[in-house]
């Protein structure tokens, strides 16, 4: 199943919905302390405002976080971006062992330290590289929002597989670009997949043939017509028109109506030549399906 940042909901519309969410939900339980925390706080608080309100928890959790990305970074399987080489060179060799927390590693080894310091620096890890420093960074209000992306993660249950057709007619309105295609209810959620028929056209321009195109980022949030939310816990676009979507809980009882609106497009200019050049830009095309259970 596919997970990226393109088809991933923002975590402020999961804060949302966790606030309204539809009765039977099953949420689990943060493993560590600093995100059980933060999710706690999440009930009263912003995104954003995590770092002024729980500084210390939101370093915890962002620098957990960014040294999970190192430790995949140093096997040398992952493109980690700028400094990886270097990195993956210090660790092969390492003089310790590879058991043991990484951060040992790094505090026991100048050369291996110093190869992450860059490496962090240069992707813009900021609590990390202040650790291997040995100055704390404050954290900042985007290091809020990853803490908060990672307590929400936390939060949020696996997608359910299988379950039913709800009984009768499938009856849908909504955008000539959308189309509810099917809807499963299972024991903890729903699986619903919609058709996107956003448009693309190949034009010729001064330059040459250009592409234009729109694509679909999927549903942004779901809710009943009792006022409940819903999370969706997972997307997968799978490269085809249709996304399918996983949510939870199911829907709740008394609701006769799911609204399901959409994330907006992401519209992509691309011009065909011998070098090709392109562009991108999120378009904030806001449009609504219903479906009624």
């Amino acid at each position: 199943m596919a997970s990226t940042e393109f088809d991933r909901v923002p975590v402020e519309d999961t804060v949302r919905a966790l606030r309204r969410l539809a009765p039977g939900a099953s949420l689990r339980e943060p493993r560590t302390p600093e995100l059980r925390v933060l999710a706690r706080a999440l009930d009263d608080h912003a995104p954003s405002e995590l770092a002024r309100t729980h500084p210390g928890p939101v370093a915890r959790a962002v620098l957990a976080g960014q040294l999970r990305i190192l430790d995949r970074a140093v096997t040398g399987f992952f493109d980690a971006g700028p400094g990886t080489a270097r990195l993956v060179r210090a660790a092969r060799y390492s003089r310790r062992c590879r058991a043991g927390p990484l951060l040992d590693r790094l505090r026991a080894e100048p050369g291996l330290r110093a190869a992450a310091l860059g490496w962090a620096e240069a992707g813009g890890h900021r609590i990390l590289a202040g650790e291997l420093r040995g100055v704390p960074e404050v954290p900042s209000d985007d290091d809020g929002r990853l803490a908060a992306e990672l307590a929400v993660a936390a939060l949020l249950p696996p997608p359910e597989r299988g379950g039913r057709v709800p009984g009768g007619d499938l009856v849908r309105t909504g955008s000539a670009f959308l189309d509810v295609r099917s809807l499963r209810i299972g024991d903890h959620g729903f699986r619903v997949d919609v058709e996107s028929a956003a448009p693309v056209e190949l034009v010729r321009e001064e330059d040459g043939l250009t592409l234009r195109a729109l694509w679909w980022k999927g549903l942004g949030r779901v809710t009943d017509d009792l006022g409940h939310e819903y999370l969706v816990v997972a997307k997968d676009p799978a490269g085809t028109p249709t996304t399918r979507h996983w949510c939870h809980p199911r829907p709740a009882p008394g609701a006769r109506l799911l609204r399901l609106e959409s994330a907006g497009y992401r519209g992509e200019r691309l011009r065909l030549a011998a070098v090709p050049v392109g562009s991108c830009v999120d378009v904030l095309v806001k449009s609504e399906l219903t479906v009624r259970l």
